[in-house]
């Protein structure tokens, strides 16, 4: 009686293994489009392109202006970054004259065409003694041309 519901037990297993393995599917890999990507930040576009796992040559306009600060438009062109997991993290600063900056963006990809993410940035004006800033934090969305 042992041995038959040893063996019963033993059937048992065996064939709940072979129908969980037998009926498993692999993961379906996305992989990110390389080349050419656009994207919009408050109607301003944003460029950049997808090669070798990195994001480079991302370009994006952003107008800079508060209650009290002089309107000034920056052109930014971060360094390239790395992507890992479907994410990239870039950032920068800049002073010119009596105005500094500095940004971070970031993005998610969504294999393979389309991606989201955030951008901030702060942006100050010294002059005369007048210290002004203003900052924004804003989504923004693309996908590859």
């Amino acid at each position: 009686m042992r041995r038959q519901i040893l063996f019963n037990s033993v059937l048992v297993m065996f064939l709940t293994l072979s129908f969980s393995c037998g009926n498993s599917t692999s993961p379906v890999v996305h992989v990110i489009e390389e080349g050419a990507w656009t994207g919009a930040l408050l109607g301003e576009a944003i460029t950049f392109t997808v090669e070798e796992s990195q994001v480079k040559n991302l370009q994006l306009t952003f107008i800079y202006w508060g209650l009290n600060l002089p309107a000034d438009t920056v052109i930014w062109t971060p360094d390239d970054a790395e992507i890992t997991s479907n994410e990239f993290h870039m950032s920068d600063t800049l002073t010119r004259g009596y105005y500094s900056y500095s940004m971070n963006i970031n993005g998610t990809f969504d294999p393979p065409s389309e991606i989201s993410g955030m951008f901030g940035t702060m942006g100050a004006f010294d002059s005369l003694g007048a210290h002004l800033t203003t900052s924004d934090s804003l989504s923004w969305s693309g996908n590859h041309d």
